[in-house]
């Protein structure tokens, strides 16, 4: 397959929902007292940071 835009896009999504759903189980995971004292932005930056992060490592040609 084509390394195409929309196929990065979709692996970058694809990174970004898996972010997600390891940051939310490790929210709640926390003690109520830290989930509390942790800003929104937290939550969205480290989503974007691990989205992107995963999807650059699989769109990586082999060598």
């Amino acid at each position: 397959m084509p390394n195409t835009l929309l196929n990065k896009a979709l692996v970058g999504l694809l990174g970004c929902a898996v972010a997600f759903f390891i940051i939310l189980g490790v929210l709640a995971a926390l003690p109520s007292a830290i989930r509390d004292a942790l800003p929104d932005g937290v939550l969205g930056g480290a989503v974007i940071t691990l989205g992107l992060a995963g999807a650059r490592r699989l769109t990586r040609r082999s060598r």
